[in-house]
């Protein structure tokens, strides 16, 4: 853990990934490595029944290095 930079944590050994979708909004999955989180990402936004395919801000996708302060800034709607 580097000095002022917050905990990396993992999750069953995965990383934390981020990343925006093309037109606003966010997400965030678990993965090993930024390929398998696009893969993910991707599964995410295909289109259900009705809906619409979200298309993923490529450049935007980046591991949380710092997830605590991740969470802690994290949107929550009541």
């Amino acid at each position: 853990m580097r000095k002022g930079k917050g905990q990396v944590m993992n999750y069953q050994g995965k990383n934390l990934y981020k990343w925006t979708w093309v037109g606003g909004g966010y997400n965030q999955v678990n993965a090993d490595t930024k390929r398998q989180a696009l893969q993910r990402a991707r599964e995410i936004g295909k289109p259900t029944a009705g809906g619409r395919k979200l298309v993923i801000n490529v450049s935007s996708l980046k591991r949380v290095v710092n997830e605590e302060s991740f969470w802690n800034h994290y949107p929550l709607f009541d």
